[in-house]
C-alpha cells in the first residue's frame, strides 16, 4: 500500500490526498443538496419568503454534509497504525514527565474518585502508576488492612 503525505488533524492521522478528495466530496454533496432543495421548495411553494426557502435549503446542506461526511469514512479508511507492547516502568515514567503529571498531586486526587474509575483503572495496570503493586487490592479511601479504628 502506497503512503501518501500524512498530517495529524484534530487528533487523528488523514492522508492529505484522501482529505481533498473528502473536501471535494463534501462540497459537491452538500451543494447539490442545499442548491436541489431550494429549487424545489420555491417551486413547491412559491409563496414562501425567500429568507424561509433559503432557511429550510440550509437544512437540506447541512444534512447533504452529514451523507458526505458517511460516504468519505466508508471510502477512506484510518491511516493511524497502533502498535502495542509492553512497556517498562521508565517507559511509563517518560510518559508520565513527558505529560507533565503531578504523581504526587495525583494521587492525592484518587482518594476522591468513584470506585468504578479506581476499577477501570486497576485494570488497565494506571492504579499501580500512583499507589505501587503492593496497594492495588484496597482503594485510597479504605483504611489499610490491620489498621481498624
Amino acid at each position: 500500500m502506497k503512503q501518501g503525505y500524512l498530517a495529524d488533524i484534530w487528533g487523528d492521522t488523514v492522508d492529505l490526498h484522501d482529505l481533498g478528495k473528502g473536501i471535494i466530496i463534501g462540497i459537491i454533496i452538500s451543494l447539490s443538496c442545499y442548491l436541489g432543495a431550494n429549487k424545489v421548495i420555491a417551486m413547491q411553494a412559491p409563496d414562501m419568503a425567500e429568507k424561509l426557502v433559503s432557511a429550510y435549503s440550509l437544512l437540506f446542506g447541512i444534512g447533504g454534509c452529514v451523507i458526505s461526511a458517511i460516504v468519505s469514512a466508508n471510502l477512506f479508511k484510518p491511516k493511524r497504525t497502533l502498535n502495542e507492547e509492553q512497556f517498562s516502568e521508565q517507559d511509563r515514567d517518560r510518559v508520565l514527565k513527558e505529560l507533565n503529571v503531578d504523581v504526587k498531586k495525583e494521587k492525592e486526587e484518587l482518594k476522591y474518585a468513584d470506585p468504578k474509575v479506581l476499577q477501570e483503572m486497576k485494570d488497565l495496570k494506571l492504579y499501580e502508576l500512583f499507589y505501587g503493586p503492593e496497594r492495588t487490592e484496597q482503594t485510597p479511601s479504605s483504611p489499610p488492612k490491620g489498621d481498624e479504628t
